[in-house]
């Protein structure tokens, strides 16, 4: 009698092991596919469900309002294919081709690992959030299967809204913008309801994002009503304290697309009508249209991003910083009670370099001291200080000496390399650290920092030779385990010290999730150091690179100069005596290169 009901049991086991997976979820049965992958001569298998819509469509009446859920399925859902991307006119060319794209969009994918969990109670849960500028990006790009299977994780990915139809904010009542931010905060949710019955655990959530999810997570991690749906955090290149980075609206930008589609724009109403109206694939050619024109001018007008909406995002993130010093704001100490990974990547700035012409001439790029001078500095300028910042002349002069090569000032090879260091620093260097400094600014808090730096067999982006460090997106690949198109050529593949990073960053990314320590429990695939928390005092950090270490004061000094140096300097500029320099726009003879003065 025993020895057939275990006979029976061994025999449904492994039926379903062969066989296609299926969950019992509130929402009603999810069937789904299993695939087998390898990964350093391991071999894995994990159950996938694809495009599970948690909200219904977002079309017709629900276009630019919150999303609403998706409710229940009457009979089993097959979740076996991608689901279509959100309307968009790019891609990363990273992942998988995005495929059909369709405005009902809003679906998400979950893996499930065919190993036991490393708790009892489950598995711990990773949702990513991709990037792409809020403009385009799908969820099934990023390819999960062995980020789950080799760490172990339950991973989700998820689509969101994008572009105008997913941010548009008339500060009307009309269109109240970040329906983006409310799509993900609904598939997170959604996680929460569901995921107990896919062997997770609601309890052990973290969310990871990379560029613009990695924006996105920390908007999240200032939403206190978000309470209980995560537990932790990993940023990859993103922060909220560029001053500029948000606007209160986007009527402008709406206007701009009203006007492409040959609609009235004298007032709002006119403008929410046009777009409300149009159809997915007009909006869209607005923007390959205006690309397809070489009009970078008006291309910059037709950008849209997260706002200032009042209600997830209730004032800038810099504004609330500053508040904070002086009395307690729910948005930070919500920010501070999560745990926390947050990283850079080593040569972030490159991201600009590669908008200056086209990839195959990027590698002879030459900067002159013209350009530097009369176009970089001042553009940097302005997106720290905003456009209409009247400058003095001793910032722009302090500037120019700070971002001189002395060595050889005038060279246009080295002026690139200090283009590279000031877009990096402006956009992600000192606004990340500044993001780590706020989280770490607390008592018994979890938060760690990594430099991802290493020149990897193949870049996310087009890159020029000269770059020799990790550009923008780079840790993508090796974080998914080359689990992407691309990597899928046997003949090109990358060197094993690269897979042997990939693993040590699946393991510290899962670690992070099982134990909010992305040192423990699996320590098989990681060095003997120990990766320290990062605190304001110490600043310790992580290289990723061939080999793993351990430094301290990641940006130190550009943070220093950008956060303290240059405000100072502003503030004194009325009292201060004009200073100019061979290097600056005007030439003041009687000095010297060093704009030392000879005269009493």
């Amino acid at each position: 009698m025993a020895a057939s009901f275990t006979c029976t049991v061994l025999l449904l086991l492994f039926h379903s092991a062969a066989g296609n997976p299926s969950v019992s979820t509130p929402l009603g049965v999810i069937n789904g596919v299993t695939e087998r992958v390898a990964f350093q001569e391991n071999t894995y298998e994990v159950d996938k469900y694809l495009g599970i819509p948690f909200a219904k469509a977002p079309l017709g009446e629900l276009r630019f309002k919150k999303p609403l859920p998706y409710g229940t399925f009457s009979e089993p859902y097959n979740a076996t294919e991608d689901p279509p991307a959100c309307p968009q006119y790019d891609s990363y060319n990273l992942g998988k081709p995005l495929g059909k794209r369709s405005e009902d969009c809003l679906f998400l994918n979950v893996y499930v690992p065919r190993q036991k969990p490393d708790e009892k109670s489950g598995h711990a849960v990773m949702v990513f959030i991709h990037g792409g500028g809020y403009a385009v990006g799908a969820g099934h790009m990023f390819e999960s299967e062995v980020f789950a299977s080799v760490g172990n994780v339950i991973t989700v990915t998820i689509n969101y809204r994008l572009g105008l139809l997913g941010f548009m904010d008339l500060d009307d009542g009309t269109s109240a913008g970040n329906f983006g931010l409310w799509d993900q905060r609904l598939a997170l949710q959604w996680v929460n309801v569901n995921i107990e019955s896919f062997g997770g655990v609601k309890d052990r959530v973290t969310v990871f994002g990379s560029s613009g999810g990695a924006v996105c997570t920390l908007l999240h991690m200032m939403y206190p009503p978000n309470k209980g749906l995560f537990r932790g955090a990993i940023t990859q290149s993103g922060a909220l304290v560029v001053p500029t980075a948000f606007q209160k609206n986007n009527k402008e930008t709406a206007k701009h697309y009203a006007r492409y589609l040959g609609c009235r724009y004298e007032n709002q109403d006119d403008i929410f009508h046009c777009l409300k109206s149009a159809t997915p694939e007009n909006i869209i050619k607005v923007n390959s249209d205006v690309i397809a024109a070489g009009d970078m001018e008006a291309a910059m007008k037709l950008i849209i991003s997260p706002t200032i909406d009042g209600e997830y995002v209730k004032k800038h993130p810099t504004d609330l910083y500053k508040l904070a010093e002086s009395e307690p704001q729910s948005e930070i100490e919500f920010f501070r009670s999560l745990k926390l990974i947050n990283g850079i990547n080593g040569a972030e700035g490159a991201l600009f370099i590669m908008m200056m012409g086209r990839p195959e001439d990027l590698d002879q790029l030459e900067i002159t001291r013209e350009q530097i001078n009369n176009h970089h500095i001042p553009g940097a300028i302005s997106q720290i200080y905003g456009a209409d910042k009247k400058v003095p002349d001793s910032v722009k002069q302090l500037l120019i000496a700070e971002y001189t090569d002395w060595d050889s000032p005038d060279d246009p090879k080295r002026l690139r390399e200090q283009v590279l260091r000031l877009n990096g620093d402006t956009y992600f260097n000192v606004p990340g650290i500044e993001m780590s400094r706020i989280h770490a600014n607390a008592s018994n808090v979890d938060s760690y920092v990594y430099n991802f730096i290493p020149q990897l067999h193949k870049r996310s982006l087009p890159t020029p030779a000269w770059v020799k460090k990790a550009v923008h997106g780079d840790e993508i690949a090796p974080l998914f385990g080359y689990n992407f198109a691309i990597y899928k050529d046997k003949t090109d593949l990358p060197p094993q010290w690269e897979y042997d990073l990939s693993r040590r960053m699946i393991t510290y990314w899962t670690n992070f999730a099982k134990s909010g320590d992305p040192n423990k429990p699996v320590r098989s695939a990681l060095p003997s150091l120990i990766w320290p928390k990062y605190s304001i005092t110490s600043q310790q950090y992580m290289i990723l690179d061939k080999e793993d270490s351990v430094s301290q004061f990641l940006y130190a000094r550009e943070f220093a100069f950008w956060r303290n140096t240059l405000p100072a300097l502003f503030r004194e500029a009325e009292h201060a005596q004009p200073s100019t320099s061979e290097y600056g726009n005007q030439v003041d003879e009687s000095c010297e290169k060093d704009g030392n003065c000879d005269g009493g």
